[in-house]
């Protein structure tokens, strides 16, 4: 065989391979981003690629309204709720920082047809040691990278491998809609035998490297620059934001309090409250509605079932609620079956009134003292 022949025969074969790995991953569809439906695949490696994912998405389904926020909006929000304008996506991100939640809000803009938001606050937004969690993070938004650069991955490959082999566990799994499959979620819960431990060991270490500043660790750049570009962009497209506080378990902001400060959280509140109404006025905007479900009150306070085999009813630990409790967070931005003290609307006129009487009525909700003991000590 001479060297032309080799070369071709090598080309044809290179070739083939490509094809075939181009073929198979289309085929397969790990990350479900081509609706190809040949085979009934878990998704099983989704949940460490959703930052490329769900941009794609978005192209694809052109949202009417969106959901922002961290993990706990991905957990909370069912996007079949009435309050949503479909079609409808949950865009948000495992650990999301304020500029990834406002990169998202860019790029859902772009789309052509977006009417409303939910913004579902958390703390370490504002506070991550990350500004972007993955390096190349911009360039899911730029349209260097379509769905189809991604047939043409080894990666892409791997993980078309493991999902016909299933051999990789998923930190999550998700819906089509973008959020977090409820079902697997109790799954894992199930397997570490008790919540109480679970959430323990949660507590004692989410908080525990963050600061009061609001910037990104990495780039000490400031998260409330990102925030007010969110609002502003909002405004400026005429787009329906509502901003909530969610309803993590008291729990979670004791574990808060512990690392930072009594008063930290409720300066964050004021904060957002002063930075709305602050971009409203300069734009010459009413200013959106801020909800604080973060509260204490009995549905925030649920106890932990004294069986092991039991579960709470609406939390997978302090910080992650389910949909039924999400479902009852959209019924009350909606004035429908809503509960008595769940969700409180605030400003500058109020906001001083609500924190003190969250300060007054803590101690029905949680002996402070028992709390550290149990999970610091």
């Amino acid at each position: 065989m001479n060297s032309t022949q080799w070369l071709k025969k090598t080309s044809i074969i290179l070739l083939l391979i490509l094809l075939t790995i181009l073929l198979v991953n289309y085929i397969i569809d790990p990350y479900g981003i081509y609706n190809s439906n040949f085979f009934k695949f878990q998704k099983i490696t989704q949940s460490e690629k959703m930052r490329f994912i769900k941009p794609l998405i978005v192209q694809n389904i052109k949202p009417k309204s969106i959901v922002l926020g961290t993990s706990r909006a991905e957990h909370g929000y069912s996007t079949d709720h009435k309050y949503f304008k479909k079609p409808t996506y949950n865009f948000g991100l495992t650990s999301a920082s304020m500029y990834e939640a406002t990169s998202n809000l860019k790029y859902a803009i772009k789309q052509g047809r977006l009417e409303q938001v939910l913004l579902v606050l958390d703390y370490r937004m504002f506070n991550d040691k990350n500004q972007k969690q993955v390096k190349d993070f911009e360039h899911y938004f730029d349209g260097s990278r379509g769905k189809y650069y991604y047939l043409y991955s080894l990666d892409t490959f791997k993980d078309t491998l493991r999902t016909i082999f299933k051999t990789y566990k998923p930190f999550f799994l998700y819906h089509k809609n973008g959020s977090i499959v409820h079902e697997f979620e109790m799954k894992k819960l199930k397997k570490l035998g008790s919540q109480l431990l679970s959430m323990s060991g949660y507590e004692r270490n989410y908080y525990k490297l963050l600061k009061k500043e609001y910037i990104y660790k990495d780039t000490k750049k400031s998260s409330f620059k990102d925030f007010e570009e969110l609002l502003e962009l909002c405004y400026k497209n005429d787009i329906e934001l509502d901003i909530i506080f969610g309803p993590s378990h008291i729990r979670q902001w004791e574990a808060l309090a512990y690392y930072l400060g009594e008063e930290t959280f409720s300066n964050w509140k004021r904060d957002i409250v002063k930075e709305v109404e602050k971009v409203a006025k300069k734009l010459h905007k009413k200013p959106y509605k801020i909800i604080d479900f973060a509260i204490y009150h009995k549905l925030t306070s649920e106890k932990m079932p004294s069986d092991k085999n039991q579960t709470m009813q609406y939390y997978y630990d302090s910080s992650h609620y389910n949909q039924k409790l999400g479902n009852l967070v959209l019924n009350s931005l909606i004035d429908k079956n809503r509960i008595k003290g769940f969700g409180v609307e605030i400003s500058s006129k109020n906001i001083e009134q609500h924190l003190k009487h969250q300060k007054d009525i803590k101690k029905e909700f949680i002996d402070v003292s028992c709390y550290r003991e149990e999970v610091f000590n």
